[in-house]
């Protein structure tokens, strides 16, 4: 039997009815409504009677008669409990609750992701690290020594509004010495995920009525956060070299857009790198038009190509950017920089959605990051994930002729397969392979063609063989 705390009996007797039946009517009652629920333990008899000032005796008769009748069971040493069975001629029929009359905003979240059952045979998922190689073990050992150390709660105090200022200090670091940027940790806030980020940016930048450009395709929560707060969407087209800028310049004339959503790095779910040219005219159209120009840059530590690319936010004439990264891919600390007055309003955004920050967590981060620990993770899992890429592009060039075509991506950790027919998401389901429906990630009128999205960095390699031959068996049927 599970184990629940002892529930809270609350009534006030009266003089009548005998207190014994209005005990067993409340309890009767109160399971009714759903609120005692089975294997819910109830008072003792001599408590219940302190609580409710009566004889004893008058709680145990009452307990008699709902255990002679099947509503509860005592077992010994185990206290008395509401049955795990009621009997099915006392079940009672639950009535439907009125609809609320209330009107609220009512918001559709996405569904859990279905390979969560465990029913899939493989997985491919949109671009996800691999977790066995996350300095878990490295960031809990860390944590437990902050714990541990007399001098913690000084090390908790090292926070201000935008999150632990040593953290703060190491993340400037890294955007000024590996990405370009010419930052100060006031341009700097940390978040408590990549979701985080792109939802306090929306809310901080975005007011009710504001027209918002977002790649088409692109990534849809990101499109949810802008939905959130009243923006009407522009779908801009990706073609091979990123998003279609001139079709953005063509929006420009006609629609005062507010932000621009970019994915330069590696366009999701294309994984396209957009080339300096149309770096340069998209930051042009932004001071032109000005708009503010919101670039996700979600996976910037794997970029396979020897020629780095630098984030829109590092080059000249940047000043309308705000650039949302992450500290170590799939820990739950990311970061937004922008302009300080900027980043001064989300960080006291955030602090209204929530003022209990993971500061150990910071704290552990930040040490790991000044010891070296986070880079040397970075590089071991760089080399990994090149690999698997080497492997699954050989794959596919072999496996899929005549299925689809790709372009090995620069970067990212996952690759764009354009298929010459549709695929039967349910097909694959039902063969016991997940993949991210390819219509999630368009616009919900989207009838046209689509690709798939095949994320190979989270599979060993045996899994990325198996996995693409099985796929393309069903494919080419």
């Amino acid at each position: 039997m599970k184990h629940h705390s002892q529930v809270h009996l609350q009534l006030s007797v009266n003089s009548e009815v005998p207190i014994y039946q209005q005990i067993k009517s409340y309890i009767i009652n109160e399971i009714k409504r759903g609120r005692l629920l089975p294997g819910a333990q109830l008072p003792g008899s001599r408590v219940l009677a302190q609580q409710l000032r009566v004889n004893r005796n008058t709680v145990i008769l009452a307990y008699e008669h709902l255990a002679a009748e099947g509503w509860i069971a005592t077992q010994y040493k185990s206290g008395t409990r509401i049955s795990d069975t009621i009997p099915q001629e006392l079940a009672p029929e639950v009535a439907a609750k009125p609809s609320l009359d209330i009107t609220f905003r009512q918001f559709d979240p996405p569904q859990p992701l279905p390979y969560n059952n465990g029913t899939f045979d493989t997985v491919f998922d949109d671009g996800q690290p691999d977790g066995r190689l996350l300095p878990i073990p490295e960031l809990s050992r860390e944590i437990r020594k902050i714990v541990h150390q007399q001098t913690s709660k000084s090390h908790l105090k090292n926070y201000n509004e935008r999150g632990n200022e040593q953290l703060l200090q190491e993340i400037n670091l890294v955007l000024n010495n590996d990405r370009g940027l010419a930052a100060v940790p006031e341009n700097i806030c940390v978040t408590h995920g990549h979701q985080d980020s792109l939802f306090l940016v929306a809310q901080t930048l975005i007011f009710p009525g504001d027209h918002v450009a977002v790649e088409h395709p692109g990534y849809q929560p990101a499109w949810d956060a802008f939905r959130l707060t009243g923006a009407h969407l522009h779908y801009i087209p990706v073609d091979e070299q990123g998003i279609d800028v001139d079709a953005l310049a063509v929006v420009c004339q006609h629609t005062s857009l507010k932000a621009v959503f970019i994915t330069p790095h590696h366009q999701y779910p294309t994984t396209t790198t957009l080339p300096a040219a149309r770096r340069q005219q998209l930051l042009a159209l932004s001071e032109q038009y000005h708009f503010m120009i919101i670039e996700d840059d979600y996976d910037h530590n794997y970029h396979f190509d020897a020629q780095p690319v630098l984030p829109v936010a590092g080059m000249p004439h940047a000043g309308n950017v705000v650039y949302i990264g992450s500290v170590a891919p799939s820990i739950p600390l990311s970061f937004v920089y922008g302009p300080a007055e900027f980043i001064h309003s989300l960080a006291s955004c955030q602090m209204v959605v929530s003022q209990q920050r993971d500061r150990l967590l910071e704290q552990g981060m930040a040490n790991l990051m000044a010891d070296g620990e986070i880079r040397r993770y970075l590089q071991q899992s760089h080399a990994t994930y090149k690999k698997r890429l080497a492997l699954a592009s050989g794959i596919l060039e072999v496996n899929f002729a005549g299925i689809g075509d790709f372009t090995i991506p620069k970067g990212g950790l996952a690759i764009w397969m354009r298929l010459y027919q549709p695929v039967q998401v349910s097909q694959l389901y039902a063969a016991g392979i997940y993949i991210v429906n390819p219509y999630s990630f368009y616009a919900p009128q989207y009838t046209g063609q689509t690709g798939l999205r095949l994320g190979f960095a989270s599979l060993e390699e045996n899994a990325i063989v198996k996995g693409l031959d099985k796929l393309a068996k069903i494919l080419q049927r």
